[in-house]
């Protein structure tokens, strides 16, 4: 199948399967007989879905590509898979608390705001205004 194919059967772009090839995540296609076209397989189309599938799992590209090569070797077990997973796990955890904090931080300035304004001046805009000034 072409390209164009490949990617409406996959449901992403002709550019992302370029890109993926670029990066070696995909392996470059066979090329048809007299022609410069690219042939992709079935196996491309399923490598694809695993792609997304991992995407969807929250793994970086960079790590998607990691557990491709594991796949690939017959030898590889499942030992390297899970310490993606684990430290994936742990990059999520403390992006959370990162986030966590944003949401704590963001319902004190509104509570600030809901209880302290005065004169039509909003607490919040004051003490950001102070705390840029604090940190020049």
């Amino acid at each position: 199948m072409n390209i164009g194919q490949l990617a409406s059967k996959a449901g992403v772009n002709p550019q992302t399967i370029r890109y993926y090839e670029r990066e070696g995540i995909l392996p470059a296609p066979a090329r048809r007989a007299g022609s410069n076209y690219r042939d992709y397989s079935e196996t491309t189309l399923e490598t694809l879905g695993f792609i997304k599938n991992a995407q969807a799992a929250g793994f970086k590209l960079s790590q998607i590509h990691q557990i491709l090569v594991a796949s690939a070797r017959h030898d590889s077990n499942c030992d390297e898979v899970q310490r993606m997973i684990r430290q994936r796990r742990a990059e999520v955890a403390e992006k959370l608390r990162t986030l966590h904090a944003f949401q704590r931080t963001l319902s004190k300035m509104e509570q600030a705001c809901q209880e302290n304004a005065v004169d039509g001046c909003c607490p919040t805009l004051r003490l950001l205004h102070a705390t840029g000034k604090a940190n020049q």
